[in-house]
């Protein structure tokens, strides 16, 4: 039964995404139909509290051989019930990007968690730009091992003020409430970005801080 609570708990997390573990670049959880340039990459870390009040440590690699294709590598840490999961998420861009206008993606990812079983994933993700605010929306799939396929979806709302950059945000599964967030981020050096977030799942109060490097 726990197993189950815990891949559940992924399943909520991992909507766009690799990552809380989210599978979206921090510290959104709804992914952004955008890929890192060509011969670029990143690398996330952060601390989450999660459903069941989980706490995780996440580190997440990602990297662009292509203009098209960002594969990342996701990684983490749930110290709260010794759980840890290693995964792999391809997200490939099938429209050019654009400042004022619609992008679209698409992305496979799989999850393994130890101990424990299995997830695959499959979404879809649009992101329209306007001015200084972009809107997100993913729709796709999850098959946790030994349970039957959910649907998921999130919506996310970005606004670049300047300073930082705010978003605000909510995503689930099916026969399951929504989780509600809010985020920022800043870059507060050359390549260097410190986020967070703070959301509520069932009740619950859900909170990430997070650091990513540009290379």
């Amino acid at each position: 039964m726990k197993r189950i609570q815990l891949i559940a708990a992924a399943s909520l997390a991992a909507l766009g995404v690799l990552g809380g573990p989210a599978w979206a670049v921090r510290p959104l959880s709804v992914d952004s139909a955008t890929t890192a340039a060509k011969g670029t990459g990143y690398v996330d870390a952060w601390v989450a509290r999660q459903p069941g009040k989980d706490d995780t440590l996440n580190i997440t690699p990602a990297y662009s051989p292509w203009e098209v294709l960002e594969v990342s590598i996701p990684l983490s840490r749930n110290r709260t019930d010794s759980v840890n999961s290693v995964g792999v998420l391809a997200r490939v861009r099938i429209t050019e990007p654009q400042k004022a206008g619609c992008n679209f993606l698409v992305a496979l990812g799989h999850r393994d968690f130890r101990p424990g079983g299995n997830q695959s994933q499959a979404y879809t993700a649009a992101s329209c730009n306007r001015n200084d605010f972009a809107l997100h929306a993913n729709l796709g799939a999850a098959k946790p091992s030994g349970a039957s396929s959910v649907g998921t979806w999130g919506v996310a709302l970005e606004h670049d003020t300047g300073t930082f950059v705010a978003h605000v945000e909510s995503f689930g599964q099916e026969r399951s409430k929504p989780t509600f967030q809010l985020g920022a981020r800043r870059e507060v050096a050359k390549g260097w970005q410190v986020d967070g977030t703070l959301g509520r799942f069932n009740g619950e109060t859900l909170f990430s801080l997070g650091v990513k490097l540009g290379f």
